[in-house]
């Protein structure tokens, strides 16, 4: 049997525990208690791994962000939840999932205090994603690149979190404020001055999930 070329088809099973999980939500069409920066999904569970007694972790890594408003709001900027609303440019969106997980620590220092002391909160999956503000058209042809054209795209420059599995369950992702540490969602500048505007955005999540059996 010299000479023959053999292939290891562990790599077929490995493939087995890695799932492709896309959550999307229209803001404006859905509950109010389902949005204004948090928004609930339940995750199905796709095949018997995913709700085996034999998997009980995951690693979950974020593959991509992306937010926009409709063509009909022209000056779309992000709110923040802090005291009557705070419209603001950001650059960094810290993305929470509401899943156990003993791997993150996220220290913000945003006003008077200690030196050094921060806010910290330990555990939860915790991503940060570096944004980049683009045009995409503004849906009614426009070929100008202004405002009302701008979507904003995160992506993730770390590596995968060790969290509990979360298939089968109702969960909660949140756009979190890296800076003031509170909920964030998209408004009419107009419209949401001075105030905890409407959530007019449309968000985009992507995430690979690969389950981890147990030790």
């Amino acid at each position: 049997m010299e000479g023959i070329n053999t292939v290891n088809v562990l790599s077929i099973d490995e493939e087995k525990l890695k799932f492709r999980v896309t959550a999307t939500f229209a803001a404006p069409n859905i509950n109010a208690i389902d949005k204004r920066g948090e928004y609930k999904f339940e995750l199905p569970i796709p095949t018997a791994l995913a709700n085996s007694h034999e998997y009980n972790s995951c690693l979950i890594e974020s593959k991509g962000f992306q937010a926009y408003c409709l063509g009909g709001v022209n000056d779309p900027v992000w709110n923040v939840d802090v005291g009557a609303g705070l419209l603001t440019k950001v650059a960094a969106l810290e993305l929470h999932l509401d899943i156990p997980s003993s791997q993150t620590v996220t220290s913000t220092q945003n006003g008077a205090g200690v030196s050094g002391v921060g806010n910290n909160r330990v555990g939860g999956y915790r991503e940060i994603l570096f944004l980049d503000c683009h045009s995409v058209g503004d849906g009614v042809g426009g070929a100008a690149l202004t405002a009302r054209s701008a979507a904003w795209t995160g992506q993730s420059q770390s590596g995968p979190i060790l969290c509990g599995n979360p298939f089968g369950k109702t969960l909660t992702i949140r756009n979190n404020c890296a800076i003031n540490d509170d909920k964030m969602w998209l408004v009419s500048y107009f419209a949401g001055a001075g105030a905890n505007g409407p959530d007019l955005g449309h968000y985009i999540y992507s995430f690979d999930i690969t389950m981890v059996p147990n030790r």
